[in-house]
């Protein structure tokens, strides 16, 4: 019961990661690349505050819950999967951490009436980045949901 109830946190909390990612990719990050570099720092730094402080706790949560769940008595299968879940959770963490936040910080500090020059790469960077950590999302949401299928 209780490894059961774990991996319902788990899958809320890998798919809240993946779906919110999933429609930052599709639908926000086209948006973004289409404006000018003043409009572009005005609305990367009103999305950001909404995002930074909710992806990252419940990354958190999720990869905690995680661990507690690949602890329990689940069966080999599914703590191997929950296992590989947890690496994808734990890389979507390394590329926010590494690249998508000191770039997010980078561009807080803009006044987006003086954009500086060579913002359009900084941008692309965490454009790729951003569709690094959509990828590892995905795939750690994926993996957990097959561990909670192949829980004994």
């Amino acid at each position: 019961m209780l490894a059961r109830t774990l991996s319902m946190v788990v899958l809320l909390g890998s798919g809240t990661v993946a779906g919110t990612l999933f429609a930052v990719w599709r639908a926000i990050v086209p948006t973004l690349v289409a404006l000018p570099g003043d409009r572009y720092a005005q609305v990367h730094q009103l999305l950001d505050r909404r995002f930074d402080p909710l992806l990252p706790w419940v990354t958190r949560v999720t990869m905690a819950t995680a661990v507690v769940l690949a602890l329990l008595p689940v069966g080999l299968h599914a703590r191997l999967l929950c296992c590989a879940g947890l690496a994808m959770s734990v890389l979507v963490a390394v590329v926010s951490d590494t690249r998508n936040v000191p770039i997010n910080r980078t561009i807080s500090a803009w006044d987006p009436g003086e954009v500086p020059a060579g913002w359009a790469e900084l941008r692309a960077r965490w454009c790729r980045a951003n569709s690094v950590r959509t990828a590892f999302a995905l795939a750690g949401f994926g993996l957990y949901a097959l561990a909670a299928l192949s829980i004994d």
